[in-house]
């Protein structure tokens, strides 16, 4: 596997991670993020989607596909500036922001291999 493609497979773990702690222990997420408790089923359905995205990721870092592998990167920094955004309007709290920081670090670091590996 190549580097690019580790990064992206390390990412799917997180995303399994966060979509595993949404879908069933969401109010631990709310908890640490200052957010009122959830009770409606939305956070669980994005939970499963962040799931989605995790086999997404990982799949796609196994077969070495370079598309995806790049669009990862617009993606994750497409995040990064909507969590700036909530937080800048005073819709999500500051918290929010080390989440997208997350996200803007793991685009980094594949455009960096793939940079390196002469994939840009």
């Amino acid at each position: 596997m190549s580097k690019s493609a580790k990064t992206v497979y390390f990412f799917s773990f997180y995303l399994f991670l966060v979509g595993l702690e949404l879908t069933f222990i969401p109010n631990f997420f709310t908890k640490t993020a200052q957010l009122p408790e959830a009770h409606e089923p939305y956070i669980r359905v994005v939970g499963i989607l962040a799931l989605i995205l995790g086999v997404y990721y990982y799949q796609s870092a196994k077969n070495e596909l370079t598309p995806f592998l790049k669009t990862t990167i617009i993606g994750r920094l497409i995040y990064f500036l909507g969590a700036v955004g909530l937080v800048v309007t005073q819709i999500a709290p500051p918290l929010f922001i080390a989440f997208g920081v997350l996200d803007l670090l793991g685009a980094v670091w594949t455009w960096q291999t793939l940079k390196s590996e002469g994939k840009m």
